[in-house]
């Protein structure tokens, strides 16, 4: 049988807002790592589109699995490093299969073309 705890291998860095004080003594928020968890990061689709001055770019979406319990207070304005690259939280959900998880949609976040190995032409 397919067990939860032997798909999650994946050590991804959970980031989210921190409460700190600013130099004024006000309170303040920045986004900060909160913890590491084990995942399981499964690709779910892409496409390309055109931006400005006819660059191209990928949006690549993945399906992240968690524990239900692993990360409190999950919400939008989160988001996931692996292996130096960025997850957006587009939305989560329960996972159907395996009561204890939670399945987080994610989009992600190319901010330069060599974080894929791609070559540029030049």
């Amino acid at each position: 049988m397919d067990k939860l705890a032997d798909r999650l291998n994946n050590r991804i860095d959970v980031y989210g807002k921190v409460k700190f004080e600013n130099e004024f003594h006000e309170e303040d928020y920045h986004f900060d790592k909160i913890k590491s968890v084990w995942s399981e990061i499964i690709p779910t689709g892409g496409s390309l589109a055109t931006g400005q001055g006819d660059t191209i770019y990928a949006k690549i979406t993945h399906k992240i699995t968690v524990r239900d319990k692993s990360i409190r207070n999950l919400s939008n304005d989160m988001y996931f490093m692996y292996k130096g690259l960025r997850y957006d939280i587009n939305f989560f959900q329960p996972n159907y299969k395996y009561k204890d998880a939670i399945e987080i949609m994610c989009t992600l976040v190319i901010q330069n073309p060599k974080d894929l190995g791609v070559q540029e032409d030049g």
